[in-house]
């Protein structure tokens, strides 16, 4: 019987990125350098920081990430989707472009209000030049998008070679659970997929 070869891990983004943050670095982390991996997204965006770590870990590991979106990848997410150098995208996907944002309730004096506004300028550069660097597509068009918080649906992605549609089973389905995917045997993993049973 031949070899069974590991599958990818999965690492998850579906939440704020921020919430995912600590999770996905560890595990990111953890894996060999240049191990292929799947990111999974489904995330609203949040912290253009936590996204740029999670991305510059996928890089600096020079991991063969493979984003797999399903429906929802916006503002930041769109940070950890565009590190990734394999990028699958459900059709119901939606990508959300739109400027930096910075909100807090802390109270900050003038000094720190400007240094501050020095660093959102920044931040919101080193955004727009990540995207177009990874996703290699003109700088208008990425502009236009974060200029206009522009809803980009997965088709047009798609048209532009940034990503490319998932594949869907065409009978059966794909348990990507890791409690099944574990006690699989070898022997399970060849026959013919199970009849899907409805549940009342």
């Amino acid at each position: 019987m031949g070899k069974v070869l590991n599958p990818s891990p999965i690492i998850s983004i579906i939440d704020d990125v921020e919430k995912c943050e600590k999770e996905a670095v560890d595990a990111l982390l953890a894996l060999p350098d240049k191990r292929s991996c799947k990111v999974v997204i489904n995330s609203g965006g949040g912290s253009v920081y936590a996204a740029l770590a999670i991305a510059t870990v996928i890089k600096l590991k020079q991991l063969a990430a493979e984003a797999l979106v399903l429906a929802d990848c916006s503002s930041a997410a769109i940070t950890v989707f565009a590190a990734c150098p394999i990028r699958k995208v459900s059709p119901y996907a939606s990508f959300l472009f739109h400027p930096v944002k910075w909100s807090s309730e802390d109270q900050s004096r003038l000094t720190g209000a400007k240094s501050w506004a020095i660093e959102f300028e920044r931040v919101n550069q080193i955004y727009e030049d990540f995207l177009i660097a990874h996703m290699s597509v003109k700088r208008s068009i990425i502009r236009g998008w974060i200029k206009e918080e522009r809803y980009v649906t997965a088709q047009e992605l798609i048209d532009l070679g940034i990503a490319e549609p998932i594949e869907f089973p065409e009978d059966g389905v794909i348990d990507i659970s890791k409690h099944r995917r574990a006690h699989k045997t070898a022997a399970q993993r060849h026959s013919k997929p199970a009849k899907i049973r409805k549940v009342g």
